[in-house]
């Protein structure tokens, strides 16, 4: 199940949800159609007709309860961050949103611009977008961040581009909120530059073979083994299925789409992404929502730092890669990994 209100986007995404455009489109257009034309209004609460030290945040079209929050809370609407985004590409007609939308009731509300930088490793291209979010419910602040879709495949690499906005910039709904607004614009200035770094580490990566011990290293840090008291791994069916799905995708590498990626670093990472942007379940949660905001978010980013990390260790990529094929991945407990290293060279 998902959570997603509206959405409104040039291309389907997340299982075809909502109105498809084939056009990038300005934000009077998502306005009028994407179902974002509303504002948010900050009321007391009351208990028997009288006030009570709790204050709740309301739609102003329909009045759906948002959440409640507290006295120093100050809405921040979602439109200012799109005036924003708009002063910040200043495309033609302001026709640059890729998608956008509602999720739940409007208790949030994001926006992914198309920022017109592409972050290119060999004959891959990844286009950088600067995804805007904000909560009306006290959930999440107003925040920036910069992330990559890979045209091949659509999955979304949501991570730092730099340490100017270390992946979010975030703004509290509090009162002293615009002086921060100016801060941002002036941080999220630096995306350029924030891009091409980005660009570098992943060439790094993907000029890096992943050996046996790189392989089991890093999934034991991303997906680690329950251990009983004696501290012996558990079988876990779960945990085994996570490991399948993500080395089939690294077997693929997108179909082989892109046959110099074979065995690296990277084709690692883009098969760890595509697992939490397709193909991960979710506990409460809709996909979409977790892999643009939540554990799925979170989850890309650790990847991304692990394999940096892992990395700096590892041979560089041969010119022929010899990899194990997904008829030698057999899915049992406590024996997944060992039937795909043995394809693999130390």
């Amino acid at each position: 199940m998902h959570n997603i209100n509206t959405y409104i986007g040039r291309q389907s995404a997340w299982h075809n949800l909502g109105t498809v455009t084939g056009n990038y489109m300005s934000w009077a257009e998502i306005l009028q159609h994407g179902g974002l034309d509303f504002e948010v209004v900050k009321n007391q609460l009351e208990y028997n007709g009288m006030p009570v030290a709790a204050w709740g945040i309301f739609r102003n079209d329909n009045g759906a309860f948002l959440g409640a929050v507290g006295e120093q809370y100050t809405p921040i609407q979602h439109q200012r961050g799109f005036e924003m985004i708009d002063a910040l590409v200043r495309s033609k007609d302001g026709a640059h949103y890729e998608t956008a939308g509602v999720l739940g009731e409007g208790e949030k509300v994001w926006g992914l611009a198309d920022l017109k930088l592409a972050v290119t490793v060999g004959d891959d291209v990844q286009n950088g977008y600067l995804l805007f979010s904000t909560s009306h419910d006290g959930s999440m602040s107003h925040q920036y961040k910069t992330c990559l879709t890979r045209v091949v495949c659509q999955n979304t690499l949501n991570v730092a581009l730099g340490e100017k906005t270390r992946s979010v910039f975030r703004i509290k709904h509090t009162r002293n909120n615009g002086d921060k607004i100016a801060d941002a614009h002036t941080a999220l200035a630096g995306i350029s530059a924030d891009v091409s770094s980005m660009e570098q580490k992943l060439n790094f990566l993907a000029a890096r073979k992943v050996t046996k011990e790189a392989m089991v290293s890093v999934l034991d840090r991303l997906f680690p083994a329950k251990k009983d008291d004696d501290g012996k791994p558990v079988d876990s069916t779960r945990r085994d299925n996570i490991l399948t799905a993500i080395l089939h995708n690294y077997e693929s590498n997108d179909r082989n789409a892109f046959p110099e990626q074979r065995g690296t670093a990277y084709n690692l990472l883009n098969a760890i992404t595509e697992h939490t942007d397709h193909e991960r379940s979710t506990r409460g949660n809709g996909r979409a929502e977790s892999a643009l905001f939540g554990s799925g978010d979170a989850l890309k980013s650790k990847a991304f730092e692990v394999l940096l990390e892992t990395a700096a260790g590892l041979p560089e990529r041969p010119t022929i890669t010899r990899m194990p094929v997904y008829s030698d991945i057999r899915p049992f407990a406590g024996g997944l990994l060992d039937s795909v290293l043995a394809g693999m060279s130390a």
